[in-house]
């Protein structure tokens, strides 16, 4: 054999000798794409849940994932070959699809470093973990069908056995299914953390503390509106603030409640529709204040618009990112920035903290908007108090027109009371008086007691609010008694169709009618008064017809006098802005008409109800 054949031969032995030793050994191993985890969830999942991967060991690493429909126990095993397998995302897993398995690695880097020995799997899939080949436990039973499977937890923590943690790569797999996973999408997510127990813990705490104290928070403020709703003024926009707060409070708390108590898988998608539904009911009781505190047109329609408009976006959200809340937020937001906007442009008292409030909740609640959950009443917390600050000017406004209003039915009760017993008054029925008791002793005996009797009744009555229209009339009549024996003329007060247990404001007809004895003389020698009553629904509606002559003095403008001020002070005083008065020259002499709205009525602003009527009694 010649030199260059026995080369060829030992050539070809040691070809085959490598041949062989590469088949003994086995495939080639693929090529691993190794990251850190928080590099896999770039684009693909929210910043909150980024954030937990950004805490994990910035030396740890995973490799991609991927998956295999079917069910066969070798896959669990570290030695399997996966290399066919196709690679998937760690969020891009196939939802009710049967059982399938994916499988991953895991190391440290340098290498040399332990892995820690914590594990927490977030997930709505059922699922069986194996860590190299070793079952670590499960969540749920994976099943087939629906029928098969059995939901697990949420959330479940797991711990490393030591000789689970050595240096070096390490293979999870992962037996799933996903037929209870709620979520309508056709894909689903696993979310798989490796740190030290403590620290794992210590995020989870820190996740649930903020949505706790705020649901604290919220509760509080809602029960403080409400008590003052019950106890010190009945006004929607206290029942609509209560609203916010509790519905706020409730989606804090459910946000927290997983991590305190891990609820079943199956229960989250229902969970996360409540808590858009808690929302949408926010963003309606938002508008719906800023509507009825700054009187805002479409106060009727709006609120319904904004319902349907809900529910087209729930119906086109994406099924798989859970946006319902968001995109009902964000609308919520700017029909309520418009409605603050337009109460500001208006000059509403209280308008521009509102408008404040509102624009800075909604600038928060612009960052990460797919993440609204995470400190949403933090974010939320600007148009609340803004909302508050409204109210409170309001409230503080109404306090000090009511304290006014007190001051100046007070000061306006004791000129009733020193007009009624004013010298001249007092000496014109002394001097009657003494002339009758020469001429007729009966007739000054009966007026020293009808007078004793009208300031007997109108010491009864001037201090009160509101007093029963019996009353009202009888003091009318005690007074009409005085008049007819001092003006030898007779003065009768007749009623029509008059309610008597109809509250009216003290001494309301009795100073029409002192009015109309000074300003009217006596008409076929006598003073007749005729009240009308007429009722409605909405309004209860007084006609007082004084009939007699009216001087020449009548046809001059008169000024308002200290009678008529205190008219329209106790109809305010009692009937805030739901009241009108009205007089005028009739036939039979002068006419004065006095309307009170039912206090279910929108009724007159103060303004509008006592001005440009003139004077309602004869002037």
């Amino acid at each position: 054999m010649t030199t260059l054949g026995r080369v060829f031969r030992s050539g070809l032995s040691l070809g085959l000798l490598a041949i062989a030793i590469r088949a003994a050994e086995g495939p080639a191993r693929p090529e691993r794409d190794w990251r850190h985890p928080l590099d896999w969830t770039q684009g693909t999942v929210r910043a909150s849940v980024q954030r937990w991967f950004a805490e994990l060991p910035p030396q740890l690493r995973y490799s991609e994932a991927r998956w295999r429909p079917g069910d066969d126990g070798r896959w669990a095993g570290p030695e399997f070959a996966d290399q066919d397998w196709p690679v998937t995302g760690y969020w891009n897993l196939p939802a009710r699809a049967g059982v399938f398995w994916v499988r991953f690695r895991v190391r440290m880097e340098p290498e040399g470093a332990r892995l820690p020995g914590g594990l927490l799997i977030s997930t709505v899939m059922a699922y069986e973990i194996f860590w190299d080949g070793v079952r670590l436990g499960e969540s749920g039973v994976p099943g087939n069908d629906r029928a098969a499977e059995v939901p697990g937890r949420v959330d479940r923590w797991f711990s490393l056995p030591d000789q689970l943690r050595q240096p070096g790569e390490h293979v999870v797999a992962l037996r799933l299914s996903s037929h209870r996973c709620g979520f309508p999408a056709a894909q689903t997510g696993l979310r798989l953390l490796i740190d030290e127990p403590e620290r794992l813990q210590r995020v989870a705490v820190r996740e649930a503390l903020v949505p706790t104290l705020a649901a604290g928070a919220a509760v509080m403020a809602g029960l403080a509106g409400f008590i003052m709703w019950l106890v010190a003024a009945r006004r929607p926009t206290l029942l609509l603030l209560t609203g916010m707060c509790l519905s706020a409070a409730a989606m804090q708390a459910l946000h927290a409640h997983r991590w305190f108590f891990q609820y079943p898988a199956d229960w989250h998608y229902p969970v996360l529709l409540v808590m858009a539904f808690l929302v949408g009911l926010q963003g309606i009781c938002l508008v719906a204040f800023l509507l009825v505190h700054f009187a805002v047109p479409g106060a009727r329609w709006l609120p319904a618009a904004l319902v349907a408009v809900y529910v087209v976006v729930s119906w086109w959200s994406p099924a798989r990112l859970n946006l319902e809340g968001v995109h009902m937020l964000g609308i919520g937001m700017a029909v309520a920035l418009a409605c603050a906007g337009w109460a500001a442009w208006r000059r509403r008292q209280g308008a521009w903290p509102a408008l404040i409030g509102v624009w800075i909740s909604g600038a928060a609640l612009s960052f990460e908007p797919s993440d609204y959950r995470t400190n949403f009443f933090v974010k939320f917390l600007p148009a609340m108090l803004g909302l508050t600050a409204a109210l409170a000017v309001r409230l503080r406004d109404e306090r000090l027109q009511a304290r006014s209003a007190q001051l100046t039915a007070a000061r306006l009760e004791l000129e009733l009371l020193k007009k009624n017993i004013q010298p001249h008054f007092l000496l014109n029925t002394l001097a009657t008086v003494l002339e009758t008791i020469e001429q007729e002793p009966r007739v000054a005996a009966a007026l020293v007691e009808a007078l004793a009797g009208e300031f007997r009744v109108l010491s009864r009555v001037a201090g009160e609010k509101l007093i029963p229209l019996s009353q009202e009339l009888e003091l009318c009549r005690a007074h009409l008694r005085v008049m007819s024996l001092r003006k030898e003329a007779p003065c009768t007060l007749d009623t029509t169709g008059v309610d008597e247990t109809t509250p009216v404001p003290p001494a309301l007809f009795h100073t029409l009618i002192e009015n109309g004895l000074t300003h009217l003389r006596p008409r076929d020698g006598r003073y007749e008064f005729i009240l009308r009553q007429e009722r409605t629904p909405a309004e209860t509606r007084y006609r007082l017809v004084a009939r007699g002559v009216r001087g020449p003095e009548a046809a001059e403008p008169g000024r308002e006098g200290t009678g008529l001020r205190y008219l329209k002070a106790r109809l305010e005083e009692s009937c805030t802005g739901r009241w009108t008065l009205a007089g005028g020259p009739v036939p039979e002499g002068w006419e004065t008409c006095i309307g009170i709205r039912s206090a279910g009525g929108e009724g007159l602003t103060p303004a509008a109800a006592g001005g440009g009527l003139g004077e309602a009694a004869p002037p």
